[in-house]
Protein backbone atom coordinates (compact mmCIF):
# COMPACT_ATOMS: atom_id res chain seq x y z
CA UNK A 1 0.00 0.00 0.00
CA UNK A 2 2.96 2.44 0.89
CA UNK A 3 4.46 1.35 -2.78
CA UNK A 4 1.17 2.20 -4.49
CA UNK A 5 0.66 5.92 -2.46
CA UNK A 6 4.63 6.69 -3.83
CA UNK A 7 3.60 5.84 -6.94
CA UNK A 8 0.69 8.31 -7.07
CA UNK A 9 2.57 10.75 -5.16
CA UNK A 10 5.45 10.49 -8.08
CA UNK A 11 2.86 10.14 -10.86
CA UNK A 12 1.12 13.27 -9.31
CA UNK A 13 4.85 15.51 -9.17
CA UNK A 14 5.57 14.76 -12.91
CA UNK A 15 2.24 15.81 -13.97
CA UNK A 16 2.82 19.02 -11.87
CA UNK A 17 6.18 19.63 -13.58
CA UNK A 18 4.94 18.32 -17.56
CA UNK A 19 1.84 21.24 -16.75
CA UNK A 20 3.75 23.82 -15.68
CA UNK A 21 6.17 23.30 -18.90
CA UNK A 22 3.36 23.34 -20.99
CA UNK A 23 2.20 26.98 -19.86
CA UNK A 24 3.01 29.44 -22.31
CA UNK A 25 4.39 32.55 -20.89
CA UNK A 26 3.70 36.25 -22.54
CA UNK A 27 7.73 37.05 -22.19
CA UNK A 28 8.86 40.33 -23.77
CA UNK A 29 11.19 39.08 -26.77
CA UNK A 30 14.87 38.71 -26.07
CA UNK A 31 17.46 41.31 -27.56
CA UNK A 32 20.77 40.69 -29.29
CA UNK A 33 23.94 42.61 -27.15
CA UNK A 34 24.39 45.75 -29.45
CA UNK A 35 26.54 48.27 -29.25
CA UNK A 36 25.73 52.42 -29.49
CA UNK A 37 28.37 52.68 -32.23
CA UNK A 38 26.36 49.53 -34.00
CA UNK A 39 23.47 51.58 -34.25
CA UNK A 40 24.32 55.22 -34.57
CA UNK A 41 23.22 56.28 -38.27
CA UNK A 42 20.49 56.74 -40.77
CA UNK A 43 18.76 53.72 -41.70
CA UNK A 44 15.86 52.66 -44.22
CA UNK A 45 12.83 50.91 -43.38
CA UNK A 46 12.99 48.03 -45.71
CA UNK A 47 9.87 46.02 -44.39
CA UNK A 48 6.66 46.62 -41.42
CA UNK A 49 3.95 45.25 -39.90
CA UNK A 50 1.70 46.67 -36.77
CA UNK A 51 -1.33 46.24 -35.60
CA UNK A 52 -2.84 48.90 -32.85
CA UNK A 53 -5.39 49.83 -29.92
CA UNK A 54 -8.12 51.37 -32.63
CA UNK A 55 -7.88 47.96 -34.47
CA UNK A 56 -6.25 49.16 -37.32
CA UNK A 57 -3.08 47.02 -39.42
CA UNK A 58 -0.72 47.64 -42.01
CA UNK A 59 1.88 46.03 -43.37
CA UNK A 60 5.06 47.59 -45.38
CA UNK A 61 3.35 50.71 -45.60
CA UNK A 62 6.45 52.77 -43.55
CA UNK A 63 9.12 51.27 -46.33
CA UNK A 64 11.24 54.03 -47.62
CA UNK A 65 11.07 55.99 -44.32
CA UNK A 66 14.31 56.89 -42.79
CA UNK A 67 15.31 56.38 -39.11
CA UNK A 68 17.74 58.36 -38.00
CA UNK A 69 20.17 57.61 -34.79
CA UNK A 70 22.25 60.29 -33.83
CA UNK A 71 25.24 59.82 -31.35
CA UNK A 72 23.64 62.69 -28.76
CA UNK A 73 21.14 60.51 -28.08
CA UNK A 74 18.21 62.12 -30.36
CA UNK A 75 16.50 60.60 -33.30
CA UNK A 76 14.43 61.08 -35.70
CA UNK A 77 11.18 58.91 -37.37
CA UNK A 78 8.55 59.82 -39.54
CA UNK A 79 9.00 63.13 -38.67
CA UNK A 80 8.97 63.12 -35.24
CA UNK A 81 12.19 64.05 -32.77
CA UNK A 82 12.92 61.72 -29.73
CA UNK A 83 15.61 61.58 -27.40
CA UNK A 84 17.25 57.58 -27.17
CA UNK A 85 18.87 55.51 -24.99
CA UNK A 86 20.41 51.82 -25.10
CA UNK A 87 20.26 48.64 -22.78
CA UNK A 88 23.15 47.33 -24.65
CA UNK A 89 23.42 43.64 -23.32
CA UNK A 90 19.82 43.29 -23.66
CA UNK A 91 19.40 45.22 -26.95
CA UNK A 92 16.56 47.18 -25.83
CA UNK A 93 16.18 50.53 -27.70
CA UNK A 94 14.04 53.04 -25.48
CA UNK A 95 12.51 56.19 -27.85
CA UNK A 96 10.83 59.11 -25.57
CA UNK A 97 9.03 62.29 -27.03
CA UNK A 98 6.70 63.64 -24.33
CA UNK A 99 6.35 62.93 -21.09
CA UNK A 100 3.41 60.38 -22.07
CA UNK A 101 4.85 58.60 -25.21
CA UNK A 102 7.57 55.57 -24.91
CA UNK A 103 8.72 53.51 -27.29
CA UNK A 104 10.55 50.08 -26.60
CA UNK A 105 12.35 48.57 -29.25
CA UNK A 106 13.75 44.85 -28.77
CA UNK A 107 16.67 44.18 -31.28
CA UNK A 108 16.16 40.50 -32.40
CA UNK A 109 19.20 40.37 -34.64
CA UNK A 110 22.26 42.90 -36.49
CA UNK A 111 24.06 41.26 -39.29
CA UNK A 112 25.86 43.63 -41.18
CA UNK A 113 23.72 46.52 -42.44
CA UNK A 114 20.30 44.69 -41.48
CA UNK A 115 18.57 45.00 -37.94
CA UNK A 116 15.36 43.30 -37.49
CA UNK A 117 13.09 44.38 -34.22
CA UNK A 118 10.09 44.23 -32.41
CA UNK A 119 8.33 46.79 -31.12
CA UNK A 120 5.71 48.52 -28.64
CA UNK A 121 4.77 52.10 -28.52
CA UNK A 122 2.63 53.58 -25.95
CA UNK A 123 0.96 57.12 -25.59
CA UNK A 124 -0.90 57.32 -22.13
CA UNK A 125 -2.11 60.56 -22.24
CA UNK A 126 -4.11 59.47 -25.27
CA UNK A 127 -4.03 55.22 -24.41
CA UNK A 128 -3.14 54.27 -27.58
CA UNK A 129 -0.90 51.50 -28.27
CA UNK A 130 0.48 50.02 -31.42
CA UNK A 131 2.92 47.01 -31.67
CA UNK A 132 4.89 45.25 -34.59
CA UNK A 133 8.00 44.73 -35.94
CA UNK A 134 10.72 46.39 -38.42
CA UNK A 135 13.19 45.70 -40.92
CA UNK A 136 15.99 47.97 -41.90
CA UNK A 137 18.61 48.73 -43.63
CA UNK A 138 21.58 50.85 -43.01
CA UNK A 139 22.11 53.74 -45.78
Amino acid sequence: MKKLKNVWLFLSFILMVAGMASCSTDDDPTGVEVSKGDIIGTWKVTANSWSDSEEESGINDHVGQPLSLQSNGTAVFQGFRYSWVLDEKNGILTLSGSAEMEVKITILSLVGDEVKVVYSYKDKFHGYVAEGDYTFKRV
